[in-house]
């Protein structure tokens, strides 16, 4: 097989809207890291395909779409055969047509879509780019454990869910996978492959453009290894990163798993994630030279419902309505409450759905979804899954918030909440086991070259 890859800035403007965290004024001041898309383009015979790693918070499906139909015009790569992995920074302009429901929006003047046509053409031409560089290649693969993450759902001393507060005690997805890529015959480096979860948002809510944590961990492994640098992000809805910022709110205390305190927060993170690659990458010795490339597409549907009933609705809704004034935004509640009778009275929508596009190249495989996903569904992929290396892809190819496992949702907190504000439908609490088990379904056809 032969594999080309390529990098490229999209760093944006100062003055652009940030995303991530609901403020709706982060205008940015400065930049702190730049922000790049790295590309890896794959080819047997007449089958070719992309992944692209996208300094960016998210990009939902339209915007996917088009970006997909650029690469396409420039290297005739099927548009379904493309991966648009997002890294999940906080601190890049708002890429997504979506708006928190009921909330002031995020990017009032749509600044972010127009920066995502600016650059489209910069990641199409370094797809085009990897394109000219393709070479026979022989990868070697490696999986070990990381630090760079913590699962981010932490208890108070009742048991409550306290926001984003680590538990290195509580199940996540604590591995890390790394693939390094060589000219089959020079033994030259031509590129590196890094995956593991965490939340991309060491940085915190200032007013710096930056590639935030991954970006650190790139630019070290860049040092060892000066080749472009591809990360994927995982498991990240209920994984954070491990920073050294202490949080104490009533009946709980630890190391903040949300928004860390800058640069030093994003510093010590990406060192640890790049630490803990290197070590997988210098250690490196069984390349392979057979990776047999593969692409499956299919339609993954989901049952949806409205969050609240008819009744439920209309009795927030005169609960809240006596109190409501011209000069303060509603209480959530009373926002969604309207949306969900607005929605109550079309059509309904029973199921959501998806296309997905699954890739593997000799024993590894990416399985791609438009969520934030929590761990237990990548540990089963991994489990499971056919082939040595499964790994689960957050963030690609769309944006539908998150993706709790059933205990999460019926526990509660910030994610089983914040999943009411993207649409007016949420997927049902077994949606994500429908996900995971569909999609095994998928890699196992996959695996034995079945349509």
């Amino acid at each position: 097989m032969k594999i080309g890859f390529a990098v490229c800035d999209i760093t944006p403007e100062t003055g652009i809207y940030l995303t991530g965290y609901g403020m709706p004024e982060r205008l940015a001041e400065s930049v702190h890291s730049p922000l790049t898309a790295a590309v890896m383009v794959l080819n047997e015979g007449d089958l070719q395909a992309a992944v692209i790693g996208l300094d960016w918070c998210f990009v939902d499906w339209p915007l996917t779409q088009e970006i997909r139909r650029a690469i396409f015009a420039k290297t005739r790569i099927p548009e379904k055969n493309i991966l648009l992995c997002c890294s999940h920074t906080h601190s890049a302009p708002h890429t997504t047509f979506m708006r928190t429901l009921g909330r002031v929006a995020v990017d009032p003047e749509n600044k972010g879509i127009d920066y995502v046509r600016r650059v489209t053409p910069v990641i199409a031409d370094a797809c085009f780019r990897a394109q000219g560089s393709l070479r026979e290649t022989e990868a070697c693969f490696s999986a070990g454990k990381t630090k760079t993450g913590v699962s981010r759902r932490g208890m108070d001393e009742n048991g409550k869910i306290s926001l984003f507060t680590g538990d290195p005690d509580a199940v996540y997805d604590d591995n890390m996978t790394a693939v390094r890529f060589r000219d089959r015959e020079t033994g030259e480096d031509l590129g590196i492959l890094v995956h593991c979860s965490a939340h991309n948002t060491a940085m915190g809510a200032d007013r710096n453009i930056s590639s935030d944590w991954c970006g650190v961990m790139k630019r070290r492994i860049h040092d060892a290894f000066p080749v472009p640098v591809l990360f994927i992000n995982g498991a990240l809805g209920d994984v954070g990163p491990r920073t050294r910022r202490r949080v104490v709110r009533p009946g709980c205390h630890g190391f903040s798993a949300g928004g860390g305190d800058g640069a030093f927060s994003a510093l010590e993170v990406g060192l640890c994630a790049a630490g803990d690659a290197l070590d997988l990458l210098e250690n490196m010795r069984d390349f392979r030279a057979e990776l047999p490339l593969r692409v499956s597409n299919s339609v993954i549907r989901l049952p949806q419902s409205i969050p609240m009933s008819e009744a439920e609705a209309r009795d927030i809704i005169a609960k809240y309505a006596p109190e409501q004034t011209d000069t303060a935004e509603p209480p959530l509640d009373f926002q969604l409450a309207k949306i969900a009778l607005e929605t109550w009275k079309k059509p309904p929508e029973p199921e959501f759905e998806f296309e997905q596009t699954l890739l593997s190249f000799g024993p590894l495989a990416l399985a791609p979804f438009p969520f934030e996903m929590f761990s237990v569904f990548s540990l089963r992929l991994r489990k499971y899954g056919p082939f040595e290396y499964t790994l689960l892809c957050s963030n690609t190819n769309g944006r539908n918030a998150y993706m709790p496992d059933r205990g999460a949702i019926a526990r509660g907190g910030y994610e089983a909440t914040c999943r009411k504000t993207i649409r007016p439908y949420v997927t049902d609490p077994e949606a994500g086991d429908l996900a995971v088990a569909r999609t095994l379904d998928e890699l196992r056809k996959m695996k034995q070259g079945r349509p």
